[in-house]
């Protein structure tokens, strides 16, 4: 570009003065051609040496309206080179009008001598050029404008995605970190509360077998108590095995709380209650897991600690988190509370999205999981 611009500014100062050629005296071509030269060589310093530009800019506004001063004709249309160059360095508006108005004194001067009738049209002519040349700078520098910012939505967008494959990753690990600590507790089940039961059912059959003999209607009411033991413990294996079982590749609602809620209500025999308010978002398979774990937790204890027959689970969606509320009417616990294994799971659980827990005790026993939402 600057290169098309020296050779349009070398084309503005040879032209006219080739066309006024005819205005110069004969014996003064030489002096003439001279300062012609004189004047392309101002064009091309001023090219060259940028870094004294606004000299070389004053020198031609000066020496260009000398000469067209002192011979006339067309010579005042080198004054616009001039104005190209001053727009084509994108000074600021206040700088730009002091360049115009300079330049027009210079042109002023230069049509000393020339009707009225040219001297307005020319003065319009450099107004209008000049506005035009303004115009133009403001329209590309709005368009570099527009080009920084497509290249900053460009990186941000990019940026997003690398941040949505992070979270996709970070989600991932968060689930899997969610099954293997399900699958210890189901152990931890298996060990404390079926293997308990069972070397307990082996022992009271031995002294069963002992008692036959001796006592047989108390030996008999133990046989009784045996088979009780032994339904409990079929109870609780299955509970155990329908944890562990793969789900089907149709299941695609394998953590949904309302599935939660019928199967919690058909093995323990309670009333277990299901509802949502506010606006449903979808969320990420790990906060799923997470609200779906921690409702299962909820639930168990009501029933385990506070012999619940009641549960009312509440999923409620706010602007920027989602709440689970599980709600007993079983016996209220003594104040302050202190965690156990099942509290301290839903914890981690949640802290590594950055939730919280809460439980609130009033006529009825309240356990409170929080989980920000996506981009609050």
């Amino acid at each position: 570009m600057n290169k098309l611009l020296y050779w349009i500014r070398a084309l503005l100062v040879a032209v006219p003065a080739v066309m006024n050629i005819g205005n110069v005296a004969a014996g003064s071509y030489a002096l003439y051609t001279t300062y012609v030269l004189l004047a392309l060589l101002l064009v091309k310093a001023g090219a060259s040496f940028q870094r004294f530009a606004n000299l070389f800019l004053i020198a031609e506004l000066l020496s260009f309206a000398w000469f067209s001063y002192s011979y006339g004709g067309m010579l005042y249309l080198l004054l616009f080179s001039t104005l190209m160059t001053i727009f084509r360095r994108k000074p600021a508006p206040n700088v730009s009008l002091a360049w115009t108005l300079l330049g027009l004194a210079a042109l002023f001067t230069s049509l000393n001598g020339k009707d009225t009738e040219i001297i307005i049209p020319v003065i319009v002519l450099w107004f209008t050029i000049a506005a035009i040349l303004y115009v133009a700078n403001e329209f590309e520098n709005k368009h570099h404008k527009i080009e920084d910012l497509y290249e900053a939505l460009a990186s941000s967008h990019e940026e997003l995605n690398a941040a949505r494959r992070r979270m996709l990753d970070y989600a991932a690990q968060v689930e899997q970190h969610a099954q293997s600590e399900e699958r210890n507790r189901i152990a931890k089940d298996i060990h404390d509360d079926l293997g308990h039961r069972l070397i307990r059912v082996k022992m009271m059959s031995e002294a069963a077998l002992h008692l036959f003999d001796a006592d047989t209607h108390r030996a008999r009411d133990m046989v009784g108590q045996i088979r009780d033991q032994l339904q409990d413990s079929m109870e609780n294996m299955r509970r155990t095995v329908r944890r562990l079982a793969a789900a089907d590749a149709s299941d695609t609602r394998r953590y949904a709380l309302d599935r939660l809620v019928e199967e919690s209500a058909a093995a323990l025999g309670i009333a277990v209650s299901f509802e949502v308010r506010g606006i449903p978002r979808s969320v990420y398979p790990s906060m799923e897991l997470i609200l779906f774990k921690n409702a299962q937790e909820a639930i168990t204890n009501a029933v385990r600690h506070g012999n619940a027959s009641v549960v009312e689970v509440i999923l409620e969606f706010h602007e920027e988190s989602v709440v689970l509320s599980v709600t007993n009417n079983g016996a209220l616990p003594e104040a302050p509370i202190e965690a156990g294994l099942g509290l301290r799971g839903m914890k981690e659980r949640i802290a590594l999205i950055g939730g919280s827990l809460e439980w609130k005790i009033d006529d009825r026993f309240t356990v409170i999981t929080v989980l920000p939402l996506l981009g609050s």
